[in-house]
């Protein structure tokens, strides 16, 4: 029905969109008029080609020629339609979509009318309103009255600035009041930065108040603090105690280095006397071995020989001495130093390469002698918990480790 409706209308192009030649006659008036001025109106004549008498009134003369023109489909009147739609593009979005009968309300200056068709021509408002439009004209008619209303106020406005002016240019006077309302934005952009760094400034000032406030409440408060320690030096023999003070961090520095050598020859004569006792065990250990083999009797050592024995804890600058000790005895030694950071799979692994295992509980976490304890359980390997980290006790330990597989040896059938 559109398309039949638009071609019966002859559009040619069955949109349901108006052709310039639908419109009223004085719609195609003001819409050009307000559309094309004096050169304009002379371009388009002569990209057209068209003629017009060498008379005064030259402009009304083209205008009224090109009206009649576009009354009646030709091309001439198609070229226009073209020049309209391309000069009204910007304001298609806004206006182009809008229900005609908005745009006359808006025209007419109701209450609650569009106000984004503010800065919308009047002569792109009336080709969208019209061109969109319904086929009874009525919108045309509206269009025109509100129009026809605002014609007469320009004519009075013109007529007031034509008589104020000197020249009676109401053009010029019109391209000076686009020019002070160009400078009054600048102005008021201009003044509301101005009023923004005001502000800043306000408050950076404010700022620097309370910042100058807590500087002088902190310099009174050190002021206070300096005249309080001059109290306290001048009581305490003023330069004098400067004196005592560096005299006595000299002193301590000196003590400082003398125990660091106090310490390291500490720790030699820990190593020689370690050394002795390594020796006298080995001695001792010998002279047992003899007095075994003469008597014929199993002694330690050959008891304990190529048992293995792990080590788990006590001090780890003695491992040397620990290993030393045990293959005294014959035996092979492995030691763990207890940390269960380490990996308690470790110390697990070092429970089941071994015949026994030695666990001093003075010198050792508590997690791993319950770790030692419990994998022994389950591994049903034998277990001495040791009460000392010396030499000493883990040398008693494997006398009776020996006793007891001699004991063992004995008492079974040969």
């Amino acid at each position: 029905m559109a398309e039949g409706k638009g071609m019966k209308n002859g559009n040619g192009r069955g949109n349901g969109k108006r052709r310039i030649w639908e419109f009223q006659p004085f719609t195609i008036c003001r819409l050009l008029g307000l559309s094309f001025d004096e050169k304009v109106l002379s371009r388009i004549f002569k990209d057209l080609k068209l003629s017009h008498g060498n008379q005064l009134l030259a402009a009304f003369e083209m205008h009224q020629q090109l009206a009649e023109l576009c009354r009646t489909q030709n091309q001439y009147a198609k070229r226009v339609e073209k020049l309209l739609e391309s000069q009204f593009a910007p304001y298609k979005k806004r206006a182009g979509i809008l229900d005609p009968q908005k745009i006359g309300a808006f025209l007419e200056g109701n209450d609650g009318a569009e106000t984004t068709l503010k800065d919308v021509p009047i002569a792109a408002l009336i080709w969208f309103a019209a061109r969109n439009g319904s086929y009874e004209k009525e919108i045309e008619t509206r269009i025109f009255a509100a129009v026809h209303m605002k014609e007469h106020q320009a004519l009075r406005v013109y007529d007031a600035l034509s008589r104020k002016s000197p020249d009676g240019n109401v053009e010029a006077v019109m391209d000076k009041l686009r020019g002070a309302l160009e400078s009054n934005e600048k102005l008021q952009r201009r003044c509301a930065r101005l009023e923004q760094k005001r502000d800043d400034l306000i408050s950076e000032r404010e700022t620097i108040k309370e910042a100058k406030s807590r500087f002088a409440r902190e310099l009174e408060e050190q002021r206070r603090l300096n005249e309080r320690l001059k109290r306290m030096m001048e009581g305490t023999g003023g330069e004098a105690a400067y004196e005592d003070i560096e005299g006595r961090k000299k002193e301590l520095a000196f003590l400082r280095e003398e125990l660091k050598r106090l310490n390291k020859e500490n720790t030699e004569l820990v190593k020689l006397s370690m050394s002795s006792v390594e020796d006298k065990f080995a001695a001792s250990a010998c002279s047992r071995n003899r007095d075994s083999f003469d008597s014929g009797d199993h002694h330690e050592e050959s008891q304990l020989e190529g048992v293995r024995v792990a080590y788990v804890g006590g001090v780890e600058s003695l491992e040397s001495s620990y290993k030393d000790l045990a293959e005294s005895f014959g035996c092979q030694f492995c030691y763990h130093c207890g940390h269960c950071e380490r990996g308690r799979s470790a110390i697990a692994s070092l429970i089941d390469g071994n015949d026994v295992v030695f666990c001093p509980v003075d010198i050792n976490s508590h997690n791993a002698c319950r770790l030692v304890k419990k994998v022994c359980k389950l591994r049903d390997k034998p277990c001495c918990f040791l009460r000392s980290s010396g030499l000493s006790a883990l040398r008693n330990e494997l006398v009776k480790f020996a006793e007891n597989n001699r004991s063992i040896a004995e008492g079974v059938p040969g």
